[in-house]
């Protein structure tokens, strides 16, 4: 990829999770998942959003954050505290008769709540860590 477009691609990311009231961390080289401060996009399986979290989970070799992973439409809110690695992909959607492509968004963090708007299911959301859940409300703890 060239410069351009991963600088465009980074103030992309910027600008959509800003937007989600995700806070940015201080330093992208300063994460424990990031790979020399680059941005990674990665492939997503849209039909099954815990193969995300699996791959963040193999990054996070001592398990201490809270990991979360979202299709745009489906969220309610999210507010996550003590970001640590973040990114996103567009995507087509699965299992829908008219698919389109839309943004997944994915994180790791210390704390934090999320909000879900929908009936759930692996294609809209996936999550890990110390959690408790209510409805289609789950509160984070630090791990």
């Amino acid at each position: 990829m060239k410069i351009k477009q991963r600088i465009a691609a980074a103030g992309a990311v910027f600008a959509a999770l800003t937007t989600l009231g995700v806070a940015l961390p201080q330093a992208a080289s300063a994460s424990p998942l990031s790979k020399d401060g680059a941005i990674s996009i990665a492939s997503l399986n849209v039909c099954d959003l815990r193969s995300k979290i699996d791959e963040i989970r193999a990054w996070d070799t001592n398990g201490q954050y809270n990991i979360v992973v979202w299709k745009e439409s489906a969220q309610g809110s999210v507010h996550l505290n003590g970001v640590v690695y973040q990114d996103h992909i567009r995507a087509r959607e699965c299992g829908k008769a008219f698919p389109q492509d839309v943004n997944y968004f994915w994180a790791a963090f210390h704390d934090g709540e999320f909000v879900l708007r929908g009936d759930g299911g692996y294609r809209n959301w996936a999550f890990h860590g110390n959690w408790e859940r209510n409805g289609n409300r789950v509160i984070f703890r630090g791990r």
